[in-house]
């Protein structure tokens, strides 16, 4: 059983982000580095993880970087599952700081990212109503993690046929 917990928005996490993203560009060329998840659209309240999408151009070569994000403390690895390789650091406290998405560019995955993130972005309603049904899930999950995100499915998808 893993609980989550629901926090409103600071402002400190794109500058973390941004922190991060010069050292895993240290690590590797011809990646992209976007800062995705609810921590990347001003105002949207989450799980206080910094979620971090890494665009590679293919799959080939792709543990050299996996080893160095290993290297940086990105110790928890998925391996490559419905079209996405997926490590998280796990802090002292239990609670991960940052999850990682590397996906190919140009993806589905790549593409439906990048739409939620930005759809939210340029509607600050939408994000604000987003951040309300959280708490609503949060709650009625009561803060399970499994059954939160199954509640979340049916809204991401109605944003990402928005978003289209």
């Amino acid at each position: 059983m893993s609980n989550i917990k629901i926090y409103p928005y600071h402002q400190k996490f794109s500058k973390v982000f941004e922190k991060k993203k010069q050292e895993i560009d240290l690590i590797a060329k011809d990646i992209e580095v976007h800062h995705i998840g609810s921590t990347a659209v001003y105002g949207l309240g989450g799980k206080g993880i910094i979620d971090i999408m890494i665009g590679v151009k293919s799959w080939k070569g792709v543990e050299g970087l996996v080893v160095g994000l290993m290297k940086i403390g990105f110790s928890h690895v998925h391996s490559k599952e419905k079209g996405k390789i997926f490590l998280s650091n796990i802090k002292e406290s239990g609670r991960g700081d940052f999850h990682i998405h590397m996906v190919v560019i140009g993806s589905a995955g790549y593409r439906n990212f990048l739409a939620f993130r930005d759809y939210l972005r340029r509607h600050s309603k939408e994000a604000e109503n987003y951040f309300k049904l959280k708490l609503i899930w949060h709650k009625k999950a009561k803060g399970e993690r499994a059954v939160y995100t199954k509640m979340k499915n049916s809204y991401v998808k109605g944003i990402l046929k928005k978003a289209k």
